[in-house]
């Protein structure tokens, strides 16, 4: 039976146009007007959503320059060129960057069956074009995600970007990364008690060992908040080992160097979810990792290029590898 991917421009949500890509297994809504975010994934044989929503905090217009916590509805956001607010060369860049808040123009194509939404911007601060191509295939589940982020000024730029899609969470949430080194940012030290440890065994301020796969339950009211560094390969994964269900992604670890786990389980606002962040950099402050030499750069007229899979997987509790292709073993 010949099956097809399909692409359909004409819906909203929430007054933003809503962009629907869909195919047997999945179906993703994109939000071009909020950032590019993808708001939704669904895996349709298992009736699961894979990305969080605040219960509190819908999506709705937003100023460029806000407060990103303030305005943080989930889905998956792009945070590009920092994290924390600060400046650079004289320049302000706003909180977690100036792309999540600001409409993106977009086509779509189809071609052998696939279909393909692009997106693209400039920068407001930077002096940056940014492409994001997100292709659906007839029979996969999963996406394929194109990025092209140029620097057109005349200057090298430093920067910090990250893929941020947050998920759903149960107390049967398993987090699986290939990482050896992982260090706890200094202001999320409650649960896990030391600056570093080796994945996936911290330790708690009382000496106890904390297994970080697991995902604590809501009422556990903690945070967590680490870079995994030193990677072996560039894939991470969570799991709901009980549903044997999961979202993962797959990436360059040579573009993306670094992943970072916030975890808020019941301590950041009441809020549930965890994101997995993979990363160009660390820490979440531009100008430490620029003074420490763990930022990025592009030279003036250089592009990055680089493709990414988020892959949509069931019938696993655990996840030890995703292919380029996003197989799951």
């Amino acid at each position: 039976m010949q099956h097809s991917a399909t692409i359909n421009t004409h819906w909203s949500y929430h007054g933003f146009r809503a962009i629907v890509l869909e195919n047997r297994h999945l179906r993703a809504v994109v939000l071009p007007e909020l950032g590019a975010k993808v708001w939704s994934l669904v895996d349709k044989a298992a009736d699961r959503e894979a990305l969080w929503h605040n219960p509190r905090v819908p999506p709705r217009p937003v100023h460029y320059g806000a407060a990103y916590d303030d305005w943080f509805c989930g889905g998956w956001d792009e945070l590009f060129p920092n994290d924390a607010p600060t400046a650079v060369a004289g320049e302000a860049y706003p909180d977690h960057g100036e792309l999540w808040s600001m409409p993106f123009a977009w086509d779509v194509s189809t071609e052998g069956g696939a279909v393909s939404l692009r997106m693209w911007r400039a920068g407001v601060v930077t002096n940056t074009s940014i492409e994001k191509r997100i292709t659906l295939r007839p029979d996969e589940s999963l996406l394929r995600f194109g990025y092209r982020i140029s620097n057109d000024g005349p200057g090298p730029l430093d920067f910090l970007w990250k893929l941020h899609p947050a998920l759903r969470v149960t107390p049967a949430s398993r987090i699986d990364l290939p990482a050896r080194r992982v260090l706890v940012d200094e202001g999320f030290r409650d649960r896990l008690a030391l600056d570093s440890f080796s994945w996936p065994h911290a330790a708690a301020p009382d000496g106890s060992a904390v297994d970080v796969r697991q995902v604590p339950p809501q009422a556990a009211a903690t945070c967590d908040f680490y870079y995994a560094v030193e990677l072996e390969a560039g894939w991470c994964a969570l799991t709901d080992t009980a549903a044997r269900a999961g979202f993962g992604l797959r990436f360059d670890p040579a573009v993306f160097r670094s992943v970072w786990v916030f975890g808020a389980y019941g301590g950041w606002r009441g809020l549930y979810t965890a994101i997995l962040e993979p990363c160009t950099g660390y820490p979440y402050r531009l100008e430490q990792a620029i003074a420490q030499g763990t930022a990025s750069r592009l030279a003036a007229g250089e592009t990055l290029a680089t493709e990414v899979v988020a892959v949509l997987y069931r019938g696993v509790q655990q996840v030890t590898r995703i292919s380029a292709d996003g197989e799951v073993a």
